[in-house]
């Protein structure tokens, strides 16, 4: 039988004969191999065939590299202290998950060497240019924009935080703006997407933020130059705003499993060519599993500018920040194991399937490093708080709690899914179990309705308007059917139209007094300033999606109090789910350098409920 590997052994020989290349590692390797010394290893035969052509780069930058690998070093070399740097001088080669470099221990180590670098162990951008000072003329793109404000006047004055926003985003080929809802994403990223000289620019966004961002874009530029792509419909301008959710219809995924008809690949996006893509709400692109993931990630590989727009970088836990660091190509997304172990306290098992084989499972809902995760990220992200940059009026969040008046039933659903958990659901992840827990939400959340109405009602008596959210559509009809003419709604069954027609009515029409609304459709993206109460009337396992709901009241434009209610029922689930979000809103303060906690959420609070039996 011919042995492959000897013979890819012999073909690379060959190749190295004729070696008279730049790369160092090569030439070494060459004399080695051709003299007979060493037998090529599969991974220096790969190295070869990749970096035959590859011309050094030379980098000369000092780098930050982790603790964890200059304890590594310093056991290798005998060191009498740990490194912390390392003095790049030159790239040789680069693969998906390590750099290739001639450099030197910075200030201590004399000679070259060569050094594969796992990329999860750099803290410093390789290729990030040279902090220089950003001057932008603001004054002429307040002349530019045609937007009428409320005094009378023409035209909109930066904030100062807003200017940094659009200089950070500037110095930033690829970056994150994080501003808490409210603070003027969309504003400054059209600035600096004119400030730039971006000629063919791609936004994606929410459905229903399509009509908000072509007005938004149209106080700078002729409408002529700004189109909204419709399934079926492809016409590109100089601003060409897309949802997410029709990504699919303009780029098709190959993953080499699915065959294809001929002619049935979309790459409209793609061939299209974009310099800059700004990805808004860009926490809806955190499942790398997603198809609408793998779009963004393929169309955003070629495109030079990415910039990421959300109020709440991290939904929901730390693995929920890998595919943002993936898009502003950070260093630690080159490993996800790396980065599971690490961030998220990952654990894996083997279940047994019903064939009598195994399957390995992952689980990655927990937090752990959190400090550190920060301080290796900061670089990529900007968050700046409402709180601390503008004068609104406070937002009063507050628990409201009450007693279930009808515990029998309610204790029927939960043992129902006691049954199941103790049947079959202990080795599952914690998200089939939040599957399973949607009929007992369910349940409670059409229990709540009538204390929403009851809040609501005191709120109208005030002369307030009120938003009221659910995620269930039997306590969205049974909410809209009560307060009938003086309610609109928004849903994801409803079109864009219609969707922003109920925004205009509650906002601009007095005869409108409530808002009900779909916690994720309705959450995010919009604005809804004439409301002064804001009513939860169930809870999301996500603290982001409450986030993003409670700050649609929240922002600029609002001048009076708010008040946002949680409707709670003790001695129910209600309660740990609302603990759990508490724990989980300290894991992602710590992220965004504000507080330390290490804790498995998820996992923690099917526990509590499976330990519990039965609430009394």
């Amino acid at each position: 039988m011919l042995d492959l590997s000897k013979l890819k052994n012999r073909t690379v020989l060959l190749k190295l004969k004729e070696y008279d290349g730049p790369n160092e590692y090569i030439h070494r390797l060459r004399i080695n191999a051709i003299n007979g010394k060493v037998l090529l290893t599969p991974s220096q035969v790969a190295y070869i065939n990749d970096n035959y052509t590859t011309d050094p780069m030379e980098i000369n930058k000092v780098i930050e590299i982790t603790s964890f690998f200059g304890e590594q070093l310093e056991e290798k070399w005998e060191l009498k202290h740990t490194p912390e740097k390392i003095l790049v001088e030159t790239l040789l080669a680069e693969s998906d998950k390590s750099y290739h470099i001639k450099g030197k221990l910075y200030k201590n180590q004399k000679k070259s060497e060569l050094y594969f670098i796992p990329k999860t162990q750099v803290n410093t951008d390789l290729f990030e240019d040279e902090k220089v000072d950003i001057i932008v003329d603001f004054k002429k793109y307040n002349e530019m924009d045609t937007y009428l404000l409320s005094d009378g006047t023409v035209g909109r004055t930066a904030f100062k935080y807003q200017e940094d926003g659009i200089k950070f985003l500037l110095s930033k080929k690829k970056g994150v703006l994080a501003d808490d809802m409210g603070l003027g994403k969309t504003y400054q990223s059209i600035v600096a997407a004119l400030e730039c000289g971006a000629k063919k620019v791609l936004v994606v966004c929410p459905a229903n933020a399509k009509i908000n961002w072509k007005r938004e874009i149209c106080n700078f530029v002729p409408e002529d130059d700004v189109s909204i792509l419709k399934t079926g419909h492809w016409d590109p301008k100089r601003f060409t705003i897309i949802n997410y959710d029709i990504l699919k219809n303009f780029h098709t995924v190959v993953d080499g499993r699915k065959k294809y008809e001929e002619g049935s690949i979309r790459r409209e996006l793609v061939d299209n060519e974009f310099d800059l893509i700004i990805m808004d709400e860009a926490h809806m692109v955190k499942n790398p599993k997603s198809q609408r993931t793998k779009i963004i990630n393929e169309v955003s590989k070629n495109i030079e500018r990415r910039w990421l727009l959300t109020g709440t970088p991290i939904a929901n836990r730390p693995m929920d920040y890998f595919n943002l660091l993936f898009l502003c190509d950070s260093p630690l997304t080159a490993n996800w194991q790396y980065f599971a172990f690490r961030y998220c306290a990952a654990k894996k098992f083997f279940k047994k399937m019903k064939n009598g084989g195994s399957r390995q499972i992952w689980l990655t809902d927990g937090a752990s490093n959190l400090e550190e995760l920060h301080n290796r990220t900061k670089k990529y992200i900007l968050r700046r708080m409402k709180t601390d940059h503008l004068d609104l009026p406070p937002k009063i969040v507050a628990p409201y709690y009450l007693e279930m008046d009808d515990m029998k039933s309610y204790n029927s659903v939960f043992d129902e899914y006691l049954a199941w958990s103790k049947a079959e659901g202990r080795d599952l992840g914690a998200g089939r179990h939040m599957v399973e827990l949607g009929v007992l939400r369910k349940f409670i959340s059409l229990k709540k309705v009538e204390h929403s109405i009851e809040l609501a009602q005191q709120a109208m008596e005030q002369g307030k308007k009120v938003i009221i959210f659910t995620s269930f559509t039997d306590s969205f009809n049974a909410l809209m059917s009560h307060f009938g003419r003086v309610a609109v709604g928004h849903n994801g069954k409803m079109n864009g139209t219609q969707k922003q027609s109920s925004i205009d009515n509650f906002q601009n029409n007095d005869k409108v007094k409530v808002f009900v609304g779909n916690l994720i459709s309705a959450g995010t993206a919009i604005t809804l300033t004439a409301a002064e109460v804001v009513i939860m009337n169930d809870l999301d396992f996500v603290p982001s999606n409450h986030a993003q709901a409670e700050d649609r009241a929240v922002r600029i434009g609002q001048n009076k109090a708010v008040n946002i209610y949680y409707p709670i029922y003790e001695g129910t689930v209600d309660i740990m789910m609302y603990d759990m979000l508490q724990k989980k809103k300290q894991i992602i303060n710590t992220i965004m350098g504000e507080e330390h906690e290490e804790v498995d959420v998820s996992t923690d609070l099917i526990k509590q409920i499976n330990i519990s039996h039965k609430f009394t």
